[in-house]
């Protein structure tokens, strides 16, 4: 019997500087649910739950999520339970760039949701919701976040200093010193501090440490978890207690886990190609 179904769908032309995908995850048998493992990759998500929302573990209790909000940067890993019924459209902005679309303070939005109305206001948040409820099937629920994603592009601001910072912690997999990024870009240290603080809700280091371990989630398929030792230097962690670390604080489990304990929904966010499609901004 077929389980939890999760599509993905490649965003418009004028959306792909800003937007890494929209997705679907859909189940057409109600049933109780596996908490599933969400863990930080540096991206804010746009979530719409049409059917039974999910909850979120937050101290100790599981609380449920608004109907659409705003997913901003997590620094560590997110407990959620679906409900019995899944309908839950996603919209993954890339680093950096969500300020193209929404107008949002990244800082006030990290690890936690922000609901969507409070960001572009109740009728164009109302409008959103309507037009995926009325939508029938994957296509044309797809076509209708990206059309309203589009009016959403009239009224963004430039991403041009978070962007910049991005590509260069990308391109080094997040093991070049943030000194030597500031350099780079001819900014000051504080500066520095300041574009990750308005772009990315969180500070340079803790991005790049987020995108590190994201480099080595990318590598980790089975066969590969016994050189774990390997990865870790190659990942520029100083030996592999650095890497444990990094993995209990930010995926809150160890590199030998793997990715299917993450659960139904959430493993698909881990999986190998899209991380190096991340990693190399496709």
């Amino acid at each position: 019997m077929a389980g939890l179904r999760y599509v993905e769908h490649p965003p418009r032309p004028e959306l792909r500087p800003h937007v890494e995908c929209l997705w679907l995850a859909s189940d057409a048998r109600a049933r109780p649910r596996s908490p599933e493992r969400v863990v930080p990759d540096g991206c804010p998500e746009l979530i719409v739950h049409l059917a039974d929302r999910f909850a979120r573990q937050r101290g100790g209790r599981f609380v449920r999520q608004p109907q659409a909000f705003l997913a901003g940067t997590l620094t560590r890993p997110w407990l959620l339970r679906a409900g019995r019924r899944v309908l839950t459209l996603g919209v993954r902005f890339r680093p950096g760039e969500i300020a193209a679309l929404l107008p949002v303070s990244m800082q006030s939005a990290t690890d936690r949701e922000t609901p969507l109305a409070a960001i572009v206001g109740r009728a164009p948040a109302a409008a959103l919701v309507r037009s995926l409820r009325e939508s029938r099937g994957d296509a044309a629920r797809f076509a209708a976040a990206e059309a309203w994603l589009v009016t959403r592009l009239a009224v963004g601001r430039p991403t041009t200093e978070a962007a910049a910072v991005v590509r260069l912690v990308m391109r080094s997999r997040g093991s070049q010193r943030i000194d030597e990024i500031a350099r780079a870009l001819g900014f000051t240290r504080r500066r520095l501090e300041r574009v990750c603080a308005r772009g990315l809700g969180i500070r340079p280091k803790l991005f790049a440490r987020i995108v590190r371990l994201n480099a080595v989630l990318a590598r980790l398929e089975a066969s590969e978890r016994a050189s774990a030792v390997d990865l870790a230097l190659d990942a520029g962690y100083f030996d592999q207690a650095h890497l444990l670390r990094d993995f209990r604080g930010l995926a809150g489990r160890t590199p030998r886990a793997g990715r299917d304990r993450d659960g139904e929904l959430a493993r698909n966010f881990t999986h190998p190609e899209r991380l190096r499609l991340l990693l190399a901004g496709d």
